[in-house]
């Protein structure tokens, strides 16, 4: 069962659950689909990010020039501590 959840609508990409070491096998094989067409990827639903979820956050935002909405205190306290505002789209 998957960890991680995705859901299409029109141009953002909603995330649902745990973004961590054990869930991104499911993002990593199907990036380039799901993030086709994407602007915008809402991590409100996420319940948890550990740094590599965060690290793939970011090569997300860069690769494909996607912007992050709806982020969580949680996850601002991770970006604001690896310094990550400069790199990261908000």
């Amino acid at each position: 069962m998957s960890r991680i959840k995705t859901e299409k609508q029109q141009d953002i990409l909603c995330l649902q659950g745990e973004l961590d070491v054990h869930s991104l096998n499911d993002l990593w094989s199907t990036q380039d689909s799901i993030l086709n067409g994407i602007k915008c990827i809402d991590v409100e639903q996420l319940t948890r990010v550990d740094s590599s979820g965060l690290a793939t956050l970011i090569y997300f935002c860069n690769k494909y020039h996607v912007k992050l909405k709806g982020i969580n205190p949680q996850l601002q306290t991770l970006i604001t501590l690896y310094d990550l505002q400069p790199v990261i789209n908000v």
